[in-house]
């Protein structure tokens, strides 16, 4: 619910009508998802109650806000039962992502067939191939701040994006570890239940391994940069041209460490390399990536197809993009985007994610992911720091050195 504060040297009035107007807001957040029959007379007369600040109805004021909060507090929730009940009357969802998300039109017709052995009834996911992450995220926002219902049911992103979300009150606050039984609080708590965690995404080195023998692979970012091992990979190391991998590993190492290191990497780049180019590893043309934003999906993915693509966490703990499902508080099929966002985190929707992406969620025990880093001992960037990090701005001045230092 939305923080209610009151400053000191406000008038009575003031006090009353900026109280009001916060307890309506939360009120009509909350009574999404709650028992609407029962709460809605409730509210209607708390918004007409009558308040003279020159008498003692302030204090009835006061205590019709203490009543109706107490009333609100209380009502339950909705049951996984109900949310099926209504999602089934929904009928269809709408989902705008990327092209190639969960496996793209094959792998989300996949995941309906699925759902619908799952839940016992059948739903269209409508899904358009739409922008990059931030660009969606500022949709959902302006979507939201316009009224009516959005364009898209659920939004999938990683945590800068979802930091943005919040700051602005777009998405739908849902107690998904008190509603489904599968779901686990580490994997709602990380953006305060306005999400819950579909896949973890390690970043790191990846290499050719027909390029680069075991013994002379680095086994860190900051062998990368060391002068004696650098010399295997003289002129042939790409770097990819975002700061925002750099910004985050600040927060491990420390901004001069960091500043160190970028120095260094930027003096042997032999070339520029976007995510999604591995192929230019895997070709000869650069024999090592200084950083990619999927690392172990990626291996994983071009060794199922036998190519020699090797890759290395570069930091301890690993530095991760953790990237989450939320529904939008404008949503036209609420019900259904929860049920479906739920699904997706089930051992079920994590099975036909890895099939397709080769990605899951370090939390879900069945997961690849969670056992690959049992198996290797691994741990990750903690998620809440980072999410904290971008909630208050995520190192906009580091951001734009880093951009001077890569164009050096």
């Amino acid at each position: 619910m939305p923080a209610l504060r009151l400053r000191s040297g406000w008038t009575p009035a003031g006090v009353h009508l900026r109280l009001r107007s916060a307890i309506e807001e939360t009120l009509d957040f909350g009574l999404r998802g709650n028992d609407e029959n029962r709460l809605r007379p409730l509210v209607h007369k708390f918004r007409i109650f009558p308040v003279n600040v020159k008498d003692h109805s302030v204090l009835k004021f006061f205590a019709a806000v203490f009543l109706v909060m107490t009333w609100f507090t209380s009502a339950p929730a909705q049951t996984l039962d109900q949310i099926v009940a209504a999602a089934k009357s929904e009928k269809e969802l709408s989902f705008i992502a990327g092209p190639t998300t969960f496996g793209g039109k094959k792998g989300l017709a996949e995941i309906e067939t699925a759902f619908a052995k799952r839940f016992g009834f059948d739903a269209k996911i409508r899904f358009s191939a739409g922008p990059e992450m931030n660009a969606m995220a500022a949709r959902v926002i302006s979507e939201f701040k316009a009224g009516g219902k959005g364009t898209t049911d659920m939004y999938l992103g990683s945590l800068g994006q979802f930091a943005n979300l919040v700051r602005e009150n777009a998405l739908e606050e849902i107690n998904w570890s008190g509603t489904f039984p599968w779901i686990a609080k580490p994997m709602e708590e990380t953006v305060s239940r306005r999400g819950v965690l579909v896949y973890s995404s390690p970043r790191g080195i990846i290499y050719n391994s027909n390029l680069i023998a075991a013994d002379k692979a680095p086994k860190s970012y900051e062998d990368l940069v060391d002068p004696k091992l650098s010399l295997t990979w003289a002129g042939k190391i790409a770097v990819p041209p975002y700061p925002n991998w750099l910004v985050e590993l600040a927060l491990i190492w420390g901004e001069e460490r960091l500043k160190d290191f970028t120095r260094k990497l930027v003096a042997i780049n032999g070339g520029w390399l976007r995510y999604g180019e591995e192929e230019r590893v895997l070709s000869g043309e650069f024999s090592i990536m200084a950083n990619i934003g999927d690392a172990l999906a990626t291996q994983w993915k071009w060794q199922a197809k036998g190519a020699p693509l090797v890759a290395v966490l570069g930091s301890t703990p690993g530095d991760t993009s953790y990237f989450h499902l939320g529904v939008p508080k404008n949503s036209g099929h609420p019900n259904l985007a929860k049920l479906f966002a739920a699904f997706m985190i089930s051992k079920e929707g994590q099975a036909i994610i890895e099939k397709h992406e080769f990605r899951s969620s370090h939390l879900v025990e069945s997961s690849r992911m969670a056992k690959h880093l049992r198996d290797h001992k691994i741990k990750l960037q903690e998620p809440k720091e980072l999410f904290n990090f971008y909630l208050k701005g995520g190192g906009a001045k580091l951001n734009e050195e880093l951009v001077k230092m890569l164009k050096q």
